[in-house]
């Protein structure tokens, strides 16, 4: 318990709970993706999905626990549509290749990705196309259509995973890496503020920050003085 009374929590516990909302998070994104397709008029062909962005978010933030986020959310889908037992399949295990994109973070690095624009957004669209192929392929091993039947429906503007729900992806992942914090590794994060903090906490109490003294001024206060 801090002194203000504020309780301070675990990293188990942050961690826990930060998962927890974000799980909540693409449940109501996708509850809200199949009203709008109940309430928008039958002539309606536009919609798209927000799940991508937000697994790749909880990819950004937690790392492998954001495919298990992917693969809820296309059984969740398939719920609400009512969807058969190849689509299931199609979307469970196309939704999991996002785990492409931790392949494509290890070498590069979380904190270089979430820096650079380009490298974000090639990010989104490695996700996107693991996804697509792999939904297709699916569909295609179970019969229900042909690989390439398959792959022209989700690429399709009017599909869930179409060209539309690419460019919301991409749109949203530049909107989200402008906040503080929100499209990065947590434990780096965590850490960055807590380095943030020591150091105003540092120059609450000493009146400036001693690392930015000029030369002169740290000579004078390493000659010894009355003290010694």
């Amino acid at each position: 318990m801090r002194k203000n009374g504020s309780r301070e929590i675990s990293f188990s516990q942050y961690r826990t709970t930060d998962l927890f909302l974000f799980a909540i998070i693409v449940a109501l994104a996708e509850f809200l993706a199949f009203g709008a397709t109940v309430w928008f008029p039958q002539e309606a062909i536009f919609s798209f999905s927000f799940l991508l962005p937000l697994v790749l978010v909880v990819m950004m933030r937690w790392g492998w626990p954001s495919v298990f986020y992917a693969m809820g959310g296309g059984a969740l889908f398939c719920a609400l549509h009512s969807l058969g037992w190849q689509y299931y399949l199609s979307y469970i295990f196309g939704n999991a290749a996002v785990c492409l994109a931790l392949a494509y973070l290890l070498p590069i690095g979380k904190d270089k990705v979430a820096k650079n624009v380009w490298l974000s957004l090639g990010m989104v669209i490695i996700a996107w196309v693991a996804q697509v192929l792999v939904r297709a392929g699916v569909l295609a091993a179970t019969g229900e259509v042909g690989f390439v039947s398959a792959l022209a429906g989700f690429c399709g503007i009017a599909s869930d995973c179409g060209l539309l729900s690419l460019a919301m992806g991409l749109i949203a992942i530049v909107i989200v890496r402008r906040f503080d914090g929100l499209f990065e590794d947590q434990k780096s994060y965590l850490v960055r503020l807590g380095k943030i903090r020591e150091e105003k906490r540092k120059i609450d109490t000493f009146g400036e920050d001693l690392g930015e003294l000029d030369e002169e001024s740290l000579s004078i206060l390493n000659q010894d003085n009355d003290l010694y």
